[in-house]
């Protein structure tokens, strides 16, 4: 018969079994290097009002490097208005 845990004892328990996992695959090295140099941010969108966005993503290879093209190029044209804007 198998033992019965509290919410918090099987939560923790399936926490050892990943981070013992994370050791074995060599996924612990991946996953320090990623806490210590990457942000993550997630878009969720709605089905209904935001299918254009949706179906314009979807045809594109790289999301995240269109993302961060058209973010570039906002910060680019941002910094152009304000530059002409303090000169006049």
């Amino acid at each position: 018969m198998q033992k019965k845990y509290t919410a918090e004892e099987a939560r923790e328990r399936k926490n050892a079994r990943q981070r013992e996992y994370a050791k074995r695959t060599g996924r612990a090295a991946d996953n320090k290097y990623k806490k210590e140099n990457t942000k993550m941010y997630a878009l969720r969108m709605f089905l209904n009002t935001d299918a254009d966005i949706i179906e314009w993503l979807e045809n594109k290879d790289n999301k995240t490097g269109y993302i961060k093209q058209l973010i570039r190029k906002d910060i680019q044209e941002y910094s152009i208005s304000t530059t002409e804007e303090n000169n006049n």
